[in-house]
């Protein structure tokens, strides 16, 4: 089975098999073949009782990254002492292409399974796969494995990097870099054959002898053979049967999806106003309109008219002079900043007087002004069907803090509505993942959420929830955290759903500005969020033509008492962060927040995240603080991966609303920041130079 690139046209696939681990590989063996650039892949498996869930990443054309949960029946690895019938598993892992098959090369592949995690997987490998035939149908892996990978008919570690030291699980989470390809290895691999369109079959030998579950009683082996078969769904994912180990059956599933992809082709958006190109005037044009008396109130009809059939755009202000004319808008649907945009020029060159040779676009977040984005009108009336119009335009335009040009003073006249007042009510589910005992929690319930603007920056925002249905109240209150270790900020989370119906998880009064042209502020009161109620004040410097950011906040909040309406309990804490926010390399971006957490402790997280123009994000992220360890608890630190799906991309209806799941094996004490809602670098970034260069394809959408 080949993987299509883009000069390979000919091959069958461009998904590889993916094996019982939710890597590329054969049956339970690695291959050195990669997901195309950005896939993200999810794998189920069932070997013998055993379930594993595997979500996977294409980081970069040659990097995969895989989160893992499994669990395995009546299994105790080292000197667990378990008493669940389950044994629980998180671990991380990456898979490197070293070298992509080309010519008569074949492809080679670097891995470490298991990397952070309490090391049960643990297992490294050096693998090369090569494809043979006119259609690259027969696929022939080999390889050389060490820790689990290094079992069956092994000898000494080639390199000389000798023994490989026994596993130090401690709290998990950590990385034994001690034992990358250490001790004995072992060779393994296989072939897979492309029997037709859609069926691939898979034979291996298996390096892999299952020490401790065939200690444990969990599988039996009789043969290092397994056998298989794969069949592709199609849009559908694929699907596979195998026969491993001389003893048992096992099945998998997997699909895959890309962010650059929607689940639904194409927009069911309305047209777009089209350009209006004003006529030729030898002599100039005519400023008598400024005179007129009646003229700025039919103005802002016009625009608001056309807003209003848009859909997505509201007119919050509108300033002119004779050669210039400024609007403030507010964004309500598009999450492509540049459609946004292209639509408010195309009602601007339909709308504003002859003789407006200079159009302005201030777009509002939460009441203050992101940026001043400013075009000539002869630009956008020349690039409308130009094929590097978007990218001409944006080049010819100058986008800047909005303080830094006044706006024309001849006619000033606000929107019809220059206040907001949005709500709503229905379901909500809350979610809670990788509880120790228990993989995933959940409540449904009704929600009443309202959010009114009132201008000049001010924002209040509340939501009550009332949980209907679901298990949230019956998670741990995690024990076992050394003595003097971090106050419970988090670990007593799940006491806020025992102890609560109806209640209040956020209630806030905000307001957002600007000092200069490039400094940004917040400041937050109320109940801030589920657990902590009091102020949040942040200070963005963020220039309009760089990625370049820093961030202050500062925070002092109080526990909120458990029922969730309007006490708080006697603990309190300033809590705050310098952001350092940065590009690293084509859609991959950095943050560093270094400060004090929630429980008094200090340290830093590291974030970095590949965010996709249609305004998909996959990010991960790590906290270390002075919190030790040992008194963390199980997971050492706090980790995750952090994924964000905009509702865009599953209907083909244009909307700013996203998803966002955060799959964090284990949340602690240590490391915990405020979840406020609306940091500035977010919101305010989305209308600066570089975003809308990055979703310039959308200008004239």
């Amino acid at each position: 089975m080949a993987i299509a690139t883009d000069g390979a046209a000919d091959t069958l696939s461009s998904m590889p098999t993916l094996n019982y681990y939710g890597l590329p590989g054969l049956v339970d063996m690695p291959s050195a073949n990669v997901l195309p650039d950005a896939d993200l892949a999810f794998t189920g498996s069932y070997i013998d009782g055993t379930v594993r869930g595997t979500l996977a990443f294409q980081v970069l054309p040659s990097l995969t990254a895989t989160f893992r949960y499994a669990g395995t029946p009546d299994f105790q690895p080292g000197s667990s002492a378990i008493s669940e019938p389950y044994f629980l598993d998180r671990s991380f892992d990456l898979h490197w292409q070293v070298i992509e098959e080309e010519s008569w090369w074949p492809s080679l592949a670097v891995g470490i399974r298991d990397i952070a995690g309490t090391g049960i997987y643990g297992g490294e490998y050096i693998v090369a796969t090569r494809h043979f035939g006119a259609r690259d149908q027969l696929a022939v892996t080999a390889g050389l494995g060490f820790g689990r990978l290094g079992g069956r008919d092994a000898f000494d570690n080639p390199f000389g990097l000798g023994d490989r030291p026994a596993r130090d699980v401690g709290e998990g989470g950590t990385v034994n870099v001690d034992q990358f390809f250490r001790g004995d290895a072992a060779f393994f691999g296989g072939i897979e054959y492309q029997a037709t369109d859609r069926l691939r079959l898979q034979l291996e030998y298996s390096s892999d002898l299952y020490r401790e579950e065939v200690a444990d009683g969990v599988i039996t082996i009789e043969s290092p053979i397994n056998v298989g078969a794969t069949y592709d769904l199609g849009d559908w994912g694929q699907i596979g049967a195998h026969y491993l180990y001389g003893t048992t059956v096992g099945l998998t599933y997997s699909i895959a999806t890309s962010p650059r992809r929607g689940v639904v082709a194409g927009s069911f958006d309305r047209a777009p106003e089209p350009v209006l190109p004003r006529p030729r005037a030898d002599n100039g044009y005519s400023t008598a309109w400024v005179a007129q008396a009646d003229g700025p109130p039919i103005l802002r009809d016009n625009v608001e008219r056309l807003f209003e059939e848009d859909g997505g755009l509201e007119l919050v202000s509108l300033a002119l002079d004779p050669g210039r004319a400024t609007l403030r808008v507010r964004n309500i649907v598009y999450p492509q900043e540049a459609q946004a945009l292209g639509r408010v020029l195309r009602v601007m060159s339909v709308t504003m007087p002859h003789s407006v040779e200079v159009f302005e676009v201030i777009f509002t977040v939460n009441g203050a002004d992101a940026s001043r984005v400013r075009v000539n009108r002869r630009d956008v009336e020349a690039l409308e069907h130009d094929v590097n119009g978007p990218s001409r335009l944006l080049a010819g335009a100058e986008v800047e803090g909005a303080g830094q040009v006044r706006d024309p003073a001849t006619i000033s006249i606000p929107g019809s509505a220059p206040n907001r007042l949005t709500w709503g009510v229905g379901p909500y589910v809350e979610t809670a993942l990788f509880d120790p005992e228990t993989p995933f929690r959940a409540d449904l319930g009704i929600e009443a959420e309202a959010r009114y603007e009132f201008g000049d920056g001010f924002v209040a925002e509340g939501v009550v929830r009332l949980p209907l249905v679901g298990n949230l109240s019956e998670a741990r209150i995690v024990d076992g955290i050394e003595p003097g270790g971090p106050f419970p900020v988090r670990s007593e989370g799940a006491l806020y759903h025992q102890e609560s119906e109806l209640h209040i998880p956020r209630l806030t009064l905000s307001h957002y500005g600007q000092i200069g042209s490039d400094f940004y502020t917040r400041l937050s009161f109320g109940y801030l969020e589920r657990m902590f109620a009091g102020a949040s004040g942040e200070i963005l410097w963020q220039r309009a033509d760089s990625p370049l950011g820093l961030g202050v906040e500062l925070n002092h909040v109080w526990r909120r008492d458990f029922d969730g309406l309007f006490g708080v309990q006697d603990y309190s804490v300033t809590s705050g962060h310098v952001s350092a926010y940065f590009p690293i390399m084509d859609d991959f971006s950095g943050q560093v927040d270094v400060g004090r957490y929630l429980a008094g402790d200090y340290g830093a997280t590291f974030r970095v995240d590949r965010d996709f123009a249609n305004g998909w994000s996959v990010g991960a992220f790590a906290t270390f603080t002075d919190v030790s360890f040992e008194e963390f608890g199980e997971g050492s630190f706090d980790k995750g991966i952090e994924l964000t799906i905009p509702t865009t991309w599953f209907f083909g209806t244009s909307t700013r609303n996203t998803v966002t799941t955060v799959l964090r094996p284990i949340q602690r004490d240590g490391g915990a920041r405020l979840q406020v809602e609306g940091r500035l670098h977010d919101l305010i970034t989305d209308y600066h130079r570089p975003n809308l260069e990055e979703t310039e394809g959308m200008l004239w959408r």
